[in-house]
């Protein structure tokens, strides 16, 4: 979880992530070795990503399985199921689960030559940013950037119904919806 925390109620928020760091310590002959920095052996293409996401959070801006095969055996030696969002409040989540580390063949050098370790730990680093585009106007029925006569128009439409015209998310289009569209009349700032 981020320390600080972006505006909860954009339109939109750009996003963009760098990881910076990868290494992974081994077992060998029960010994723990590492951490490895095995970095420039990824894919840059995967180390990075950057996007565009309609508000309000809660946002996900990535949810994968990866997997890797560090020696090119055709066997998964790592997988993981990565999440990276921005919670309902604004604050940057990167979760790492489902992860599996098995074994993988390398060469350790003089007197060693190659052997096969078990993956012990990996390690992770990087940067998220996340930048706030616009303001979110819920108000804004038709999202023409104001709220107007259209947007009440479209809240009495849908009277004692659900859905857009739900602004205070009772499930029901009422009294308290057309108040907080009476409040927020006028250009979305």
């Amino acid at each position: 979880m981020s320390s600080t925390s972006v505006d909860a109620n954009a339109a939109q928020y750009d996003y963009a992530y760098e990881i910076t760091y990868v290494a992974l310590d081994v077992v060998f002959a029960g010994q723990v070795i590492g951490p490895i920095d095995v970095t420039g052996d990824i894919d840059p293409e995967l180390l990075v990503g950057s996007g565009n996401e309609s508000g309000p959070p809660p946002l996900t801006f990535m949810d994968d399985d990866l997997e890797a095969d560090g020696d090119s055996d055709g066997d998964v030696d790592v997988a993981a199921h990565l999440a990276m969002e921005l919670t309902a409040t604004g604050y940057g989540s990167l979760a790492v689960t489902d992860v599996f580390l098995g074994d993988v063949t390398v060469d350790l050098g003089w007197p060693f030559g190659e052997q096969t370790v078990q993956i012990d730990r990996i390690y992770l680093s990087g940067v998220m940013a996340v930048t706030p585009v616009g303001v979110f106007c819920p108000a804004d029925l038709d999202g023409d950037g104001a709220v107007s006569v259209d947007d009440l128009l479209q809240l009495i439409g849908g009277w004692n119904g659900s859905g857009a015209g739900d602004l205070d998310g009772d499930g029901v289009v009422g009294v308290n919806d057309l108040l907080e569209l009476l409040a927020a009349w006028g250009p979305c700032e």
